[in-house]
């Protein structure tokens, strides 16, 4: 079954990877070094963190619902030479007996479980795979007022691969909380003519730091730390993202 990101797995890096605006990469790598031992990685995409751990010597797995950004990870892995362990999972329905000393869920993937329910379960299922003394971190969008609108707004026009991508996109707040989120996508070639057009269509819920707090607290995980903005910020005040460390006793 395809889903969204299927169809940005070749733009993902221009796309989404440029518009995280702080260095979570850095920030996953150090707590990954630091705790040592084996790390997943749910929501890996394309590997543009899972590579870079993988590079830093962390013994690193990664898994996505999306076979071709698995497929385009394994390509970009194979310039460093690096072997990449991946696998197609969804994180609503975590299918995996090994134990990790770190689980990650990067880049606000959390929201794309829009049920509260769904979600709670789901970090209930992953900290059944820490080891003792493990960690899960869950990462998310702080919530900001939403407001609908109908027409789509350019976000962006970047450099891509020699030419040009561009993208517009259209928001709904849902009566439920939720957000639907429509992007269209156009590839130009230097000469500025259209190559393709593709579009994805999604629905997540925000959830607030201490919502993240209450799934680990449901799976009986001990709260050890929040951070704002991986760590550019010491307090909630005007930060983007909430991370949350949920360490297993």
């Amino acid at each position: 079954m395809t889903w969204s990101y299927d169809s940005i797995a070749d733009v993902y890096a221009t796309d989404m990877g440029q518009s995280m605006p702080f260095d979570d990469v850095d920030w996953y790598r150090s707590l990954c070094l630091r705790e040592g031992g084996r790390a997943l990685e749910l929501g890996c995409g394309t590997g543009r963190i899972l590579i870079e751990l993988l590079r830093a010597g962390v013994d690193a797995i990664g898994a996505d619902r999306s076979l071709p950004m698995l497929a385009r990870l394994r390509g970009d892995a194979k310039k460093y030479t690096l072997s990449s362990n991946v696998l197609q999972m969804d994180i609503a329905e975590p299918a995996l007996c090994a134990k990790f000393r770190v689980v990650l869920l990067p880049y606000s993937l959390i929201t794309y479980l829009r049920d509260p329910a769904i979600a709670e379960q789901c970090v209930r299922s992953l900290a059944g795979l820490l080891e003792p003394g493990g960690c899960l971190v869950l990462d998310a969008f702080v919530p900001q007022p939403v407001a609908s609108f109908a027409d789509f707004r350019r976000d962006y026009r970047r450099e891509h691969e020699g030419g040009f991508l561009e993208r517009h996109k259209r928001i709904t707040a849902n009566a439920d909380g939720t957000n639907r989120i429509e992007r269209r996508y156009t590839v130009r070639d230097v000469d500025d003519v259209i190559v393709s057009e593709f579009f994805t269509d999604e629905t997540i819920r925000p959830y607030r730091a201490v919502d993240l707090a209450g799934f680990g607290a449901a799976a009986s995980l001990v709260v050890e730390s929040f951070h704002w903005d991986y760590g550019s910020r010491g307090s909630a005040e005007g930060a983007r993202f909430a991370t949350v460390v949920l360490r297993r006793a």
